[in-house]
């Protein structure tokens, strides 16, 4: 079992190291502005748009209880975290 945590604690810290040079390149590509870029393999397209969304914090403030209970939707969730070991 301890191999199979420290493989996940390796995964994830590699997908996090992956996602923030997507960011980093994400930026870059954002900085030209909204258009279609071609690249050797891929394009990209920068994109600008409002989107939409509902605030759950704000709607809790405003609405009634009753609204509330035919609103909410509970889901059962099972998660893991992994954390490096601290150093003694």
């Amino acid at each position: 079992m301890y191999e199979k945590i420290d493989e996940l604690g390796a995964v994830k810290k590699a997908i996090a190291e992956l996602e923030l040079i997507a960011s980093k390149l994400s930026a870059e590509i954002k900085a030209k502005g909204v258009g279609t870029y071609v690249g050797a393999q891929y394009m990209a397209e920068v994109l600008e748009y409002d989107r939409e969304n509902i605030s759950a914090p704000l709607v809790r403030k405003f609405a009634d209880s009753e609204l509330l209970d035919k609103c909410t939707v509970i889901q059962h969730v099972t998660s893991v975290t992994v954390a490096p070991m601290k150093a003694n």
